[in-house]
């Protein structure tokens, strides 16, 4: 009768035990963990600040790239990221997947770990346009202009043979016009290095096959515009940013690259009133004055800079600067002459 006794006991002791168990394992407060993802390496130190218990783990690839399209349609960079890098879980071998990880990386300003993901999708698809559009825009932004050339004339490469495969693609010289589906941004980038590495002529045709794709784009019509300015055609670069500023009046780089031109000609007043298109008076002032400074103009830069100080006592201190150097570079001028 004992042994029933304490058989009938233990029984009821496991059963509420069990019971117990149960009930705490489904209490609605406890949050539930989510398994970190392989891929630690791939996230930053802000990465898992918004991650809460409402983030779900996902079962398949399929799902966890929803999960971050959907985040990042709606702004959230950090769950975006994390479902991401989740997803390569299921796929680590899915170039597309280290693109979009490398790129969120890139927005949110770790170009440490971007550069790690664009070269791990590189080393499985060295195809991959975007990853060379991408790698050729960040390297231009941090002047590493070879880096920068080698991707950025890949991605061209890779777009125009595929323009080359549809039947619709209109020849310009030896180049298809890019359509709707090219990387605008890489052609502007290379013709902007191209520019900056004198080879204006090649910069030139990037550009017109640009317009020719977007003939209202105010920047493009600029960016020509200056590319003959800094060749000394001053009467062609003249046209293009006027043209730039009609299609966008608002557009200061174009205001800012016209006075210039002025500058270059002489005409002091209309570049400060062009100039003051695009910024406030003393500004305009000042720089005018910078820009006269460095034509050897230094009698008329002190004027300039003398007035910007009166105009804005807030801009005292960078116009100082620029009047100190004025005056000591007609000092040594006035010396030297002397001599």
């Amino acid at each position: 009768m004992l042994t029933v006794k304490r058989t009938l006991k233990l029984f009821l002791a496991l059963f509420f035990f069990a019971v117990l168990s149960a009930c705490s394992s489904t209490t609605p407060d406890e949050p539930l963990a989510i398994k970190p993802p392989d891929r630690q390496d791939l996230l930053d130190a802000g990465a898992l600040s918004s991650i809460t218990s409402d983030f779900e783990a996902p079962k398949t690839e399929e799902e966890a790239l929803k999960k971050a399209r959907n985040e990042e349609q709606s702004g959230n960079l950090e769950k975006a990221l994390y479902a991401y890098i989740q997803a390569l879980d299921f796929n680590a071998k899915n170039a597309n997947t280290f693109y979009h990880i490398g790129r969120i990386h890139t927005m949110r300003g770790n170009p440490d770990i971007a550069f790690r993901a664009y070269n791990e999708a590189l080393t499985l698809d060295p195809n991959l346009v975007m990853v060379h559009a991408d790698l050729g825009v960040v390297s231009m932004d941090k002047r590493q202009y070879r880096e920068a050339r080698v991707h950025l004339e890949k991605a061209i490469e890779l777009d125009q043979q595929r323009l080359a495969s549809i039947t619709a693609s209109r020849l310009i010289g030896e180049l298809y016009v890019p359509d709707r589906e090219s990387p605008a941004r890489v052609y502007n980038a290379i013709a902007i290095l191209d520019d900056v590495q004198n080879n204006h002529q090649k910069a030139r045709e990037y550009f017109r096959l640009l317009i020719e794709l977007q003939p209202h784009s105010a920047i493009l019509i600029s960016n020509l515009g200056y590319s003959y300015y800094l060749t000394g055609d001053l009467t062609t670069a003249e046209k293009y940013l006027r043209q730039a500023i009609r299609e966008d009046q608002t557009l200061d780089r174009a205001w800012t690259n016209l006075g210039l031109i002025y500058v270059r000609k002489g005409l002091y007043k209309r570049a400060l009133a062009t100039f003051e298109q695009a910024m406030e008076p003393a500004d305009a002032l000042n720089d005018l004055g910078y820009f006269l400074m460095l034509e050897g103009n230094y009698e008329k830069a002190i004027e300039l800079f003398e007035k910007a100080i009166d105009t804005s006592p807030s801009y005292f201190e960078q116009a100082q600067k620029n009047l100190k150097r004025a005056r000591a570079e007609l000092s040594d001028e006035f010396r030297h002459a002397t001599n």
